[in-house]
């Protein structure tokens, strides 16, 4: 890919990478992320990358995928990186609680939360990545599809069965709680 700065001289070139591609990877962000703002910052994040890694010898069919590719891993950083800021640790759950819960019924929340935290943790990363952009984020199956590159029905049936594996170790935990209480 052609570096970022090249000037108008240099090998008969006078438009840029971004000039070229900046609106097609732009349009492509503001469908994954949630606002115009984050599509930005993840657009300069794309082409910093692409400044570093230049790749001259890859043809404009090319260099575009590479662009989306990036694009895609960056989308798919940032969902990651807002998950582990979104996960609160437990102490601080009281925090966040509404107040018109009775103190033994907040215990109880807290503890069904740190059942639901320990399921979470047993799945593996993408089953927790694909939990978190269908319910912590809200997108649609077609965008999750997108980003995972699959097609959509493959992507709804790893929900389910994601959801299926989930309830699965929720139920176990919440047995084996159970089964403490009682000893």
């Amino acid at each position: 890919m052609q570096k970022l700065n090249t000037d108008a001289g240099q090998n008969g070139i006078d438009t840029t990478l971004f000039d070229r591609y900046a609106a097609t990877i732009l349009a492509y962000l503001c469908q994954q992320v949630a606002n115009q703002q984050d599509a930005e910052d993840l657009l300069v994040e794309v082409f910093m990358a692409a400044h570093h890694h230049a790749h001259s010898d890859l043809s404009e069919e090319r260099q575009l995928a590479w662009l989306r590719r990036v694009a895609r891993n960056k989308v798919i950083d940032r969902y990651r990186h807002s998950a582990l800021l979104t996960m609160l640790p437990l102490e601080h759950l009281v925090e966040t609680e509404d107040s018109a819960l009775t103190p033994e019924e907040r215990v109880v929340q807290q503890e069904n939360y740190k059942r639901l935290y320990l399921a979470l943790a047993q799945l593996s990363p993408l089953q927790q990545q694909l939990i978190h952009l269908r319910y912590g984020n809200g997108l649609r199956l077609v965008a999750i599809a997108e980003i995972f590159e699959k097609p959509e029905g493959s992507v709804r049936k790893m929900l389910a069965r994601t959801l299926r594996q989930l309830r699965t170790h929720y139920e176990k935990a919440e047995r084996d709680t159970k089964n403490e209480a009682v000893r």
